[in-house]
């Protein structure tokens, strides 16, 4: 278990830590996925207004349930941390930052939660100003299946 304090990370290092608890490199290259979707949907390109609104909204989507995964799995990854040391992390992309910021003690459960709320609100928020079965269908998406989530103390 990584046992370099929460305090040690602060301004952009802080900032690295939650952009690599929403593996914000994997999620970026995420982003085709809706906009070829939107695409092929539509025939055409949408506004420029809905495009913009659009990607900030697949970001935001994609940003939160990164960074929900890890949440559901904190436990289970403090257990892997501590039976098998940290990751090598030189070939993944994941990781660039760090691998799972908070089962190392990187960043705060608190804080982790807090992230993952306000990106979960803009998304919602993007989703519905979008159509409102999109906040839909991102809840549904979103949710973990029973069997894999850890209630935390």
């Amino acid at each position: 278990m990584n046992t370099v304090s929460v305090k040690n990370y602060q301004g952009l290092a802080q900032l690295k830590l939650f952009l690599a608890l929403s593996r914000t490199h994997h999620g970026i290259l995420d982003l085709a996925t809706p906009c070829v979707g939107a695409l092929l949907w539509l025939g055409n390109l949408p506004s420029a207004g809905v495009i913009g609104l659009g990607l900030a909204t697949a970001f935001a989507g994609y940003t939160a349930v990164y960074a929900l995964n890890d949440l559901v799995d904190y436990r289970s990854d403090q257990e892997k941390i501590s039976h098998s040391g940290e990751w090598d992390s030189s070939k993944d992309l994941d990781a660039v930052y760090a691998r799972h910021p908070l089962a190392q003690g990187l960043l705060s459960l608190k804080k982790g939660i807090a992230w993952t709320v306000a990106w979960t609100i803009l998304a919602l928020v993007g989703a519905y100003l979008l159509n409102p079965v999109c906040a839909l269908i991102f809840l549904i998406a979103s949710c973990p299946s029973t069997h894999s989530i850890t209630l935390y103390p």
